[in-house]
């Protein structure tokens, strides 16, 4: 079964590419393409319906984070007959059916990492399906996939790519490993971001940029993400806000409210994003990684507060309601109170 984007994929023309090479090799299959942004449990409910009613025994997830997140999904629960969210409560045991992800944005790094983000829309919340058995069997990166994307979507996606590396840079659970693959990540999206975004056809930046996401992705399967992501799930079910955009607004602001518990990794970071350190105390190089992000934000034209995206103060009972049971919040550099979420959301408006 192959599992796409509503629509998208097939404007693009790459829906037709992949049912052309499955056609020529005489395989058989069935089009899932109802996958929306922020995809939701009663989406993978479909799909996995009509996985098993067709007897699929294979599952393509093509297109950005959502579509892959959704085969993910799909593909573990169709091949366990399990029903999502009692997969996402209960965990895996086992593998489910195999999956190939094949990624068309260069950001979210779905296609090799182990969760499935899904919205339950029900309770408007953002949770994971989280196992070491939701891996992709296969990730086909293959940048010129990314070229006929637009310079918005280049841009969120290109943030999430640098809030994911940067986020297990520091986060509590980094290790040697994930901080080999986040600076390698961070270092490429400072080279090719600008240029994926403002000069879209060119196919040295998409491919940087796809390598830096893959990269990103890699760090945050072994060592997650922080507050940014605690914010951007909460955001993203309670106001069905782009992911990217949420995490990567966020990003300055965790960088500031983290900032003590590791300075030497922000300067680090401040580095890897072309910023002079030379003569400056540690904490005052330290805090150039946030102002880097910034200027990043503003070159790209994207938002920089949630207000900027339609949230409002008198969501804040309801966001931190939800944001409280995040459990990436523990993985954050810097543990924070509830009293502390709340000034962070505050202080993005």
């Amino acid at each position: 079964m192959l599992v796409t984007a509503a629509g998208t994929m097939r404007t693009l023309g790459y829906t037709a590419q992949v049912e052309k090479i499955l056609e020529e090799h005489g395989i058989p299959y069935k089009v899932f393409e109802e996958v929306e942004s922020n995809p939701s449990t009663a989406t993978v409910e479909l799909g996995v319906k009509l996985a098993r009613e067709q007897g699929c025994d294979l599952i393509i997830g093509l297109g950005g984070g959502s579509a892959i997140d959704a085969a993910k999904a799909i593909a573990s629960s169709a091949g366990l007959g399990i029903p999502i969210l009692d997969l996402m409560r209960e965990g895996m045991s086992k593998k489910g059916l195999p999956c190939i992800a094949v990624p068309t944005t260069a950001g979210t790094g779905a296609e090799v990492t182990h969760i499935s983000v899904l919205t339950i829309k029900e309770s408007k919340r953002k949770d994971g399906l989280r196992s070491p058995y939701n891996f992709p069997s296969v990730a086909i990166v293959d940048p010129s996939l990314t070229l006929g994307l637009p310079s918005y979507i280049t841009a969120y996606t290109g943030i999430d790519a640098l809030t994911h590396a940067v986020e297990a840079y520091t986060a509590r659970a980094a290790n040697p490993v994930s901080d080999l693959y986040a600076r390698k990540a961070i270092i490429l999206i400072k080279q090719y971001l600008r240029r994926a975004v403002f000069y879209g056809n060119d196919l040295e930046a998409r491919k940087g940029m796809a390598l830096a996401s893959n990269l990103a992705g890699i760090a945050i399967a072994h060592a997650g993400t922080g507050a940014a992501h605690g914010i951007g799930m909460t955001v993203g079910g309670i106001c069905n806000a782009e992911h990217g955009v949420v995490v990567g607004l966020a990003l300055p602001t965790v960088i500031r409210f983290n900032l003590g518990t590791n300075l030497e990794k922000y300067k680090d970071v401040a580095e890897l994003l072309g910023e002079e350190t030379h003569g400056l105390s540690l904490r005052r190089a330290a805090m150039l990684a946030a102002e880097a992000v910034e200027a990043l934000l503003a070159d790209l034209n994207l938002p920089r507060r949630l207000g900027d995206i339609g949230v409002t103060e008198d969501l804040i009972p309801e966001l931190m309601a939800d944001t409280k049971t995040q459990r990436v919040w523990l993985n954050n550099s810097r543990l924070a109170t509830d009293e502390e979420k709340e000034k962070l959301f505050r202080a993005l408006l």
